[in-house]
């Protein structure tokens, strides 16, 4: 008989707790109120799953997204200049510049509608290069630096899918987002830097090393 109640029991602990946190609780709970118009439906929001604890970490890359879009539109203009005026590379990275703005405003749609708030202060865990100078950047190290920049973010998005897989309230939603939206396109573009890296330091090792990067630009130029 006291097993029984001792079960009871805790079934009905189990129970409480569980129907606290239905919005149709909160809303009940309000219209019951004399100041139903003061109080707060605390769990009618679009929360499930780990978002509250990825979402942290998915303000930290959208951020760090934005940062990056900037980073490249100063290497677009670097290169649009009149000094350094180089319409592959200027294409080249407005092309990763409008990329990085368009994930981090669709990593922000995310977190919204999964019932997050974006934080803009929230710092990016990505670590910079303190050597980096937008301005002072040739053409092969500007691709570096890209490249360089391309692996973080890649790095940073398998490591949040990685977040969301083993967390104890795994969320496949928040893996599956950053799956179709990053992985494929991020590889391609961290294979691209990576040949153009290659390729270009290959050409400056020729005695007329301004017709190859011409050239090289060109070649830019055609596919951005």
């Amino acid at each position: 008989m006291m097993m029984k109640l001792g079960v009871l029991l805790g079934i009905l602990l189990v129970s409480s707790y569980a129907t606290a946190e239905f919005c149709y609780n909160d809303v009940e709970a309000a219209c019951g109120s004399s100041e139903a118009d003061g109080v707060l439906l605390a769990n009618c929001d679009a929360k499930y799953g780990g978002i509250d604890a990825l979402v942290t970490d998915l303000q930290a890359y959208a951020n760090a997204l934005i940062e990056t879009s900037f980073d490249y539109l100063l290497m677009t203009a670097h290169f649009g200049n009149f000094e350094a005026y180089r319409p592959g590379f200027h294409a080249l990275y407005l092309s990763l510049s409008d990329k990085a703005w368009e994930n981090g405003i669709k990593t922000i749609q995310f977190i919204t509608k999964r019932g997050g708030k974006m934080n803009f202060n929230q710092p990016p865990r990505l670590k910079r290069n303190t050597k980096e100078r937008h301005l002072e950047l040739n053409e092969l190290h500007s691709l570096a630096k890209a490249l360089d920049t391309e692996k973080k973010l890649a790095e940073e998005a398998l490591r949040i899918h990685t977040q969301a897989q083993h967390h104890t309230k795994q969320d496949s939603s928040v893996a599956h987002h950053i799956e179709e939206e990053f992985f494929k396109d991020q590889s391609e573009r961290v294979r691209d830097l990576a040949g153009y890296t290659t390729i270009l330091k290959s050409l400056l090792v020729d005695r007329d090393p301004s017709i190859s990067l011409t050239l090289f630009d060109d070649y830019l130029k055609s596919v951005y």
